[in-house]
């Protein structure tokens, strides 16, 4: 039993969730509380993220105490947006004029790796805003993805008609190396490209609307957090938009007047594997998670409300 102990005191807990149905022996050893107090203590949750300083821009990997475990150096130095995915980190440019420069980072081994989107549009297109690249993982197959979406403006349109045209790179097993990329259909709306506007779970991105685009091209009838679905494993948009926790429970006329003032105040997370949308209202925020990933239903529940004095509209940050 000491020899067990040891061994599996250096696997994950995700494995150890698995390794419990073997016997009861197993399963009474990793309930212990001796064994999941000297396992916590070598298996210390981390965070990475960048920073930009005087040397210049490097992702870091630290613990919960704030300890820097790790630092990376980027070049060139990218700023302005930063996900993650497993062991990988995907820092970029906030969406901009020009083709941007992107850098995905194995923490794990440190290796760094430059992607430039290969953007699609017409030939014609007079202003192209592509925005910074969003990273995916696929359960089902193990993949993992990259994406960005581009929004044109062609001269020969005398409407002032505007195009989103998006791709998808899949990212190698060590996350070193990325392959071409591929054109995807746009989707049913104009999505947003905000940090807090997008998220990947479950092999599902989830798109809140770009509101002003639509409303210049005739989709103006949109509520404000109708959600838009990409599935990564197939690469096809979902033809019906998610209807969000607001819009799609109203009841009373209160509730009707309250979800108009406070109806853009909407921001995506993930926690735990679901879908999580943010509402920031009069007293607080809300969290409503979506409670079946089948997202066709849309079933929509709200688990917390976090009450906090300040007026600023953006979501705690979820870890």
């Amino acid at each position: 039993m000491d020899v067990l102990f040891e061994v599996l005191l250096r696997l994950p807990a995700s494995l150890l969730c698995r390794l419990r149905l073997v016997c009861r022996s197993w399963r009474s050893l990793t309930a212990d509380p001796v064994f999941a107090t000297a396992h916590a203590s070598r298996h210390r949750p981390l965070l990475a993220g960048y920073h930009i300083g005087s040397h210049g821009c490097e992702v870091r990997v630290v613990d919960l105490s704030g300890n820097v475990i790790n630092r990376i150096p980027i070049k060139p130095d990218p700023i302005g947006y930063c996900n993650t995915q497993l062991n990988l980190v995907c820092v970029s440019e906030v969406a901009t004029h020009r083709i941007s420069r992107s850098s995905l980072v194995n923490v794990a081994t440190g290796d760094v790796t430059t992607l430039i989107p290969d953007v699609v549009h017409d030939g014609d297109a007079a202003n192209v805003v592509v925005s910074p690249l969003l990273l995916g993982h696929v359960p089902s197959t193990g993949e993992r993805k990259v994406f960005y979406s581009c929004l044109c403006s062609a001269t020969t349109h005398v409407d002032g008609r505007v195009v989103q045209t998006c791709g998808v790179a899949t990212v190698g097993g060590g996350g070193i190396s990325v392959g071409a990329w591929r054109a995807t259909a746009s989707p049913p709306a104009f999505v947003a490209s905000g940090i807090q506007d997008r998220v990947v779970t479950g092999g599902l991105a989830f798109f809140l609307l770009n509101q002003w685009y639509n409303q210049r091209n005739n989709h103006g009838d949109l509520e404000p957090d109708a959600i838009s679905v990409l599935d990564l494993a197939t690469e096809e948009w979902r033809p019906a938009m998610l209807g969000g926790p607001l819009s799609s429970r109203l009841a009373s006329d209160d509730e009707k007047l309250r979800y108009l003032k406070h109806r853009d105040d909407v921001r995506l997370a993930s926690l735990n594997g679901c879908l999580v949308a943010v509402h920031h209202n009069y007293f607080g925020q809300d969290l409503w998670f979506l409670e079946d990933m089948n997202v066709d239903k849309g079933l929509w529940t709200k688990r917390y409300s976090i009450r906090c004095a300040s007026s600023v509209s953006y979501p705690l940050l979820i870890i």
